[in-house]
């Protein structure tokens, strides 16, 4: 864990877009931000497909990044890399990557997120513990917003794509963004659940997806921000690196600048070396008091 245990607390207040709960714990990021480590069981995801498919080798990754600082593992079973197959894999075999690594995981104690579309894996994995629901989709398929609401997860709502842009990507993404959160509202979803992801490298120029990671304070004003950029073809347009994997520095310096302009959660593959970057800006904002947000 970075910097100091994440607040936790059961008072109720008016709502604070700073706070997120999940399950029984409520997360300040006016105390310090999140990191989510990327634990893909995918044979195909763009970085490191094929890594971690056996649920052993898939746990000790996780355990490594637990090590290295993360506070939450955000396990997946579906590639959505560049020109991803939209039908996706069936159910079964999400369920066979996923599952036993999710139960695993929670038997150890970790805060587990899952990367998931389909309503059925969201009720399983939320009978097995797992903490959050990241759902790339905007829980818009069938079923997914009612599956998503009846449990008491942490919800992480993506925009997906800027097919219509009616006033910039950033109010079409807020605006989105908002509709969906009223969505669960409807349902009767506590909003302190909900967190938003504006879809970095989903359907966006490197311009769009750029200014969205430089609003984040804009957006961060709502609810809770996750900012998931890491290794991303954006980032390798800015750096000129085309190896994902050299895309590092790239990643954790918009990570961290993302995070200081309001992101309260940062989704990563490279657990380490964020770490390190918020950690060096935690300091700053003790030297400086007020200089930094």
């Amino acid at each position: 864990m970075i910097f100091e245990t994440a607040t936790r607390k059961t008072d109720t207040m008016e709502r604070n877009p700073r706070i997120w709960r999940c399950l029984d714990e409520r997360y300040d990021f006016d105390r310090r931000p999140l990191i989510m480590g990327i634990l893909n069981v995918t044979p195909d995801s763009f970085s490191d497909g094929g890594t971690h498919n056996a649920p052993e080798d898939a746990v000790a990754h996780a355990r490594r990044m637990r090590a290295e600082g993360a506070d939450i593992v955000d396990v997946g079973g579906e590639s959505t890399r560049p020109g991803f197959d939209e039908t996706g894999v069936t159910l079964e075999e999400e369920r066979r990557r996923v599952m036993p690594v999710v139960r695993a995981l929670v038997a150890e104690g970790f805060v587990v997120s899952v990367d998931t579309s389909k309503p059925e894996l969201m009720r399983e994995a939320a009978e097995a513990g797992a903490a959050i629901l990241n759902d790339i989709r905007g829980f818009e398929l069938p079923g997914a917003l009612e599956a998503a609401a009846a449990t008491k997860c942490g919800l992480v709502v993506m925009h997906r794509s800027l097919e219509v842009i009616e006033s910039g990507a950033v109010e079409t993404v807020e605006r989105y963004l908002e509709a969906r959160t009223e969505a669960f509202r409807t349902l009767g979803v506590d909003e302190e659940r909900i967190c938003w992801d504006p879809g970095v490298g989903f359907g966006k120029t490197v311009e769009e997806n750029i200014a969205l990671m430089a609003h984040s304070r804009r957006l961060s004003a709502h609810h809770p921000l996750m900012v998931a950029c890491s290794r991303k073809s954006s980032i390798g347009a800015v750096t000129g690196e085309k190896v994902p994997t050299d895309r590092v520095p790239g990643s954790v310096a918009a990570a961290m600048l993302a995070v200081e302009a309001g992101a309260g959660v940062a989704r990563v593959h490279d657990v380490r070396e964020t770490r390190q970057a918020f950690q060096v800006l935690e300091a700053f904002r003790r030297a400086a008091p007020g200089a930094f947000a």
